[in-house]
Order: C-alpha cells, then sequence, then structure tokens
C-alpha cells in the first residue's frame, strides 16, 4: 500500500542541476564533533541533534512537504520499524537521532535516505609525483538549510585519535564523504537514471543496502584501497550511483560507476598519462549535456596545474571554481588520506 500511494505522486529522481548558477557569499567552517563508537548506539547522536534540533525539524519539514499528507502518514509508519531494514547498530543510532531531535523514528529515517532522494555533485581524485593521493568533492543539494546542519565528524574509538572522519549533515548517521587515516578517502555522487524514487524505497524495503552505509561500512573496516573497491564494486545498493576512492599508494584512486547489484565500470587513475579523474554526475564514457557541463571547466582548472603542483591548495581552489561550485554547493571538501588532510567548508551560507 505504501508503494503504491508513493507511485502515484513521485515520478522520477533528480536528472541534472539544469544550467547551474553561481555561489552566493564565502564560504564558512563547520563545527566539529567526536563521535565516539565506543558508546551505545542509540547514545552517539542524542547530544548533537539535540544541539541542531529546530534545524533537523526544520530540514525533516522541508522534505516532508515534499510527499502528500497521506503518503506522508504511511511512510513513517512503515520506517518506524526500522530493524527491518537496517542494521542494528546503525538503526539504533537513527533512533538517537530520534529522541535528540524530537522528530519521529519513521522521520529520522526518511532523513537519511536523503540521497536516495536526489543530489548533485563534483568529485575529482588526483596524483601528484610522488604518489600523493588528493581527493576534492562539493556536494549539492537543492534542500535549502542543509548548510546549518552540516558538521565534521571523527568517529573515535575512546581514544584522542579518530578510527576515521567524515562531514555530514547532523542526523544522517551514514557517510557521503569520508576519509580513514593512512586508508582511503571516498565521497559518493548520484548517477541519474530512469529508476524512480519508489523503485528506490522498494530495494531499501527488500534489504539492499543504501550507499550512504555501504560507504560507512568500508571507512568502519581496515580494508585496504582494492578490498574496498572489490565490496563497493559488489555490495547490492538502493540506489545506482558514483563512488569515488582514493587511497594511499601510487595509482590508488578510481571512480566506480555502480548499476544497483554491480559495478558497471571501474574507472582507475593511470599516472601519469591519467593522474587525475573527474566525476559530475554522468558516466565518463558519455558527454555531459550542454546545460550541466560541469565536466569541462572542472578538467580545465585541473589542467591548469600538474602532476608536480597538485596538492591540498590547489586542490581547494579547482573545487571552489564555477561551475562545481554553484548556488546549489552545500560544502566542499578536499582530503588526502596518506597526509591526513581533511579540510571542509559550506557554500552559499548566506
Amino acid at each position: 500500500l505504501v508503494v503504491a500511494l508513493v507511485v502515484a505522486v513521485v515520478d522520477g529522481n533528480g536528472n541534472g542541476l539544469k544550467d547551474p548558477k553561481p555561489a552566493v557569499g564565502p564560504p564558512r567552517a563547520v563545527q566539529t564533533f567526536d563521535v565516539d563508537l565506543t558508546m551505545p548506539p542509540e547514545e552517539r547522536w542524542v547530544a548533537m541533534s539535540k544541539m541542531y534540533s529546530q534545524e533537523i525539524q526544520a530540514i525533516v519539514q522541508t522534505v516532508m512537504n515534499e510527499i502528500p499528507k497521506d503518503v506522508r502518514s504511511l511512510l513513517i509508519a512503515a520506517f518506524a520499524d526500522v530493524d527491518r531494514y537496517l542494521p542494528k547498530e546503525y538503526a539504533d543510532e537513527i533512533r538517537g537521532v530520534s529522541e535528540g531531535s524530537g522528530i519521529q523514528l519513521g522521520e529520522a529515517v526518511v532523513m537519511n535516505l536523503f540521497y536516495e532522494l536526489t543530489a548533485a555533485c563534483t568529485s575529482i581524485v588526483a596524483q601528484n609525483e610522488n604518489g600523493t593521493i588528493f581527493h576534492g568533492r562539493n556536494l549539492d543539494y537543492s534542500i535549502a538549510g542543509l548548510q546549518n546542519i552540516t558538521v565534521h565528524v571523527r568517529f573515535t574509538n575512546g581514544s584522542s585519535a579518530p578510527a576515521y572522519l567524515g562531514t555530514t549533515y547532523v542526523g544522517y548517521v551514514g557517510i557521503l564523504t569520508g576519509m580513514r587515516p593512512n586508508g582511503i578517502s571516498l565521497s559518493l555522487d548520484e548517477r541519474w537514471d530512469n529508476y524512480t524514487i519508489v523503485e528506490n524505497i522498494v530495494k531499501f524495503m527488500e534489504g539492499n543496502t543504501p550507499v550512504c552505509f555501504a560507504l560507512r561500512n568500508v571507512l568502519a573496516s581496515t580494508m585496504d584501497f582494492e578490498s574496498s573497491v572489490e565490496y563497493l564494486s559488489n555490495v547490492k545498493l538502493v540506489s545506482v550511483s558514483y563512488i569515488i576512492i582514493g587511497g594511499v599508494k601510487f595509482n590508488e584512486g578510481a571512480i566506480i560507476t555502480r548499476d544497483r547489484d554491480y559495478a558497471a565500470d571501474v574507472w582507475r587513475l593511470d599516472y601519469p598519462s591519467r593522474w587525475f579523474i573527474v566525476e559530475t554526475n554522468y558516466d565518463h564514457w558519455n558527454p555531459a549535456p550542454a546545460n550541466d557541463d560541469r565536466r569541462a571547466p572542472a578538467y580545465k582548472h585541473m589542467n591548469m596545474y600538474n602532476s608536480s603542483s597538485i596538492n591540498a591548495e590547489s586542490m581547494w581552489w579547482v573545487m571552489n571554481q564555477f561551475s562545481n561550485l554553484n548556488s546549489e554547493t552545500t560544502y566542499t571538501a578536499v582530503m588526502s588520506a596518506a597526509n591526513h588532510n581533511f579540510n571542509t567548508m559550506t557554500q552559499n551560507s548566506d
């Protein structure tokens, strides 16, 4: 019944930015929080969610307003049975978000399916001449106010050194942008397709993994670059996507083009002829559309450098150029797992 009602009102996934506009205002620093993984999962996000409860409630209301009331109530009721759809650790963390923010449990689950609804992004992974990998990403969303809940999270095991790190929206316990020091960096770009949102919801209910949790699974593990590529190429996902991964060794950079059940393509760094690769929501073997060609500006700005001059600062400059930085960019991040570098700032915060 839930699926039938949603089908009647939701007809598709995102399909591009369509003539992106320039960003407004300077980038702003984000607040950093620790999530202690030795705590019970249901307690880890409560304090942070309380701190941002009004902002979370506003974002959830914006999302819910896009769904008719009769469908909304059924989705909230269905997703309240969160243990049926997610591993217990993530289900309990979402319970903590619900408790801290004051939103219903089913609403908190919907919030954690943001990516499966709509997004746009730019990700670039590059290698300099000494083999260091740099990973830049802009995350674009059309949902207003996400900058207000953007935070940098250090996931710790009770010690001062983080096990892994991520930039996320408070209440969103999956990872869209993250890094394990001395291991890997990851970002997620949406792959637009002909699947409908309802099909994604069905796959979620059937047990496929939301891609944000697949990324967190890898960050929380000890998988090396190749093992991470293998897992991320084969785990069954709720939605199709592009997974961008950087490592710590020579040529450890790849864009995994994902169908739901398998990787359609794995495109890798091949230094020196291919010292960087770019993803902007379109299959790299096809041309980008004229009204959303963020790929050409990315190549233009990257080619102003070379493998001897690319570093965290130059990658930051590239990511802050139009149209990869645009009016829907919520944050920019640059990572290097080898250097333990992870810098994030919000965009369009004014």
